[in-house]
């Protein structure tokens, strides 16, 4: 609640009197004072109706008190009456826009109604009028992260984990920034003191582990999804995060166990199938790879990786009729990969189809001799 100088009535009253209304004054003065003292023991006991009523009595004494509108708003938004709340807080910032508390109110009322763009000016208004409202910058890192303004999000997050470096929800938050700009390092910095604050759940450690494999430490980030697969062994998502970075190292058996754990915990898992299905294809079982890469392609028809990876299983077993159709799905959502077409064209050649097959290995070479060229471009410019 905003607190009401004294002097500060008693200038409204004078502003709307004449000398010969003194003792008028005065009453009224008293009549204030009152009603101030009875909102204030309602609002210590959660009286919110009661509390508004003696805002309201206040308010038809002295109707620009910016200060009881500030105050009426909150025991309306204590009570959901939201539109009202908005109402008088916007009232009082027109009496004396100086006053910082009904545009922090009004600020805290739209992000909590997850109105993060509205939210942001009366925010940044606040922190003009009180730079160190650390409730205000908060809700305004909280309303940047919404619109997903991350790089200004992390610098008000900064400022706060400065005079506060221990508070977990803030350190979150900043990883979650830094994640979001894909600047990994400083999401590993903050998780980790996060993490060394103890009590951490299993997605603290797999979003740690998602840092670091972002910043090219994987060796590291299969030891934070350990960690998380502990914490939460029936999580088909982080075990799945685990059987990933087991087949990202080529450490085979244990992303199979993962991944089969995985599809018995939910058979339907089509990102599982296609990453199983994609290490018995490249470790030579394409027979088993073509079922999982199968439920993988239903699941996902416009991805090039699950028609492509399906088409290369079928072309291995045999089934060369199947292989080229998956091919040339594949080709058609990304043709320009060329290893797509050079598998295409390869296809087309086994089953007879020499120039079509040719046209496609062409292709094939002329996006190959592209990417040589530019690759060689950008070597050539480096200093």
């Amino acid at each position: 609640m905003c607190k009401r100088p004294l002097l500060f009535s008693i200038a409204l009253l004078f502003a709307t009197t004449s000398l010969g209304q003194t003792n008028d004054v005065g009453r009224r003065l008293e009549d204030v004072e009152r009603h101030y003292e009875e909102a204030k023991k309602w609002e210590q006991q959660a009286n919110w109706s009661g509390a508004e009523a003696e805002w309201r009595s206040v308010l038809q004494i002295v109707p620009n008190d910016a200060r009881a509108w500030t105050n009426l708003g909150v025991s309306l938004s204590r009570q959901n009456k939201s539109a009202e709340a908005v109402e008088a807080w916007q009232r009082a910032i027109a009496i004396e826009p100086g006053l910082a508390g009904p545009h922090l109110n009004l600020g805290l009322a739209l992000v909590r109604n997850r109105a993060y763009t509205e939210a942001i000016a009366p925010l940044r208004r606040t922190l003009e009028i009180e730079p160190e409202n650390d409730e205000a910058r908060r809700a305004l890192a909280l309303a940047l992260v919404g619109i997903e303004q991350f790089p200004n999000a992390s610098r008000e997050i900064a400022q706060l984990l400065v005079k506060a470096p221990r508070d977990s929800v803030l350190l979150e938050m900043a990883a979650q920034s830094f994640m979001q700009q894909a600047r990994f390092e400083e999401a590993v910095s903050v998780l980790k003191r996060r993490l060394d604050l103890g009590n951490a759940s299993s997605h603290l450690w797999a979003q740690f582990g998602d840092a670091l494999d972002g910043a090219k430490r994987t060796p590291e980030a299969l030891e934070a999804y350990r960690h998380a697969v502990q914490l939460a062994p029936d999580s088909v998502v982080t075990r799945y995060g685990l059987g990933y970075l087991y087949w990202k190292l080529y450490r085979y058996d244990e992303a199979r166990r993962e991944l089969d754990e995985v599809l018995r915990l939910e058979p339907g898992n089509a990102r599982a199938a296609f990453t199983l299905g994609d290490l018995y294809l490249t470790t030579g079982d394409a027979a088993r790879a073509v079922p999982l890469l199968e439920k993988a392609a239903t699941e996902y028809p416009n991805e090039f990786d699950t028609r492509f990876a399906l088409g290369r299983a079928l072309l291995s077993t045999g089934n060369q009729e199947r292989a080229i159709k998956e091919l040339r799905a594949a080709v058609k959502l990304a043709d320009s990969i060329a290893d797509g077409h050079f598998q295409l064209g390869r296809a087309l050649i086994q089953t007879g189809e020499k120039d079509e097959g040719k046209r496609e290995l062409d292709r094939a070479r002329e996006l190959q001799n592209a990417k040589r060229n530019a690759e060689a471009e950008r070597f050539r410019k480096k200093p």
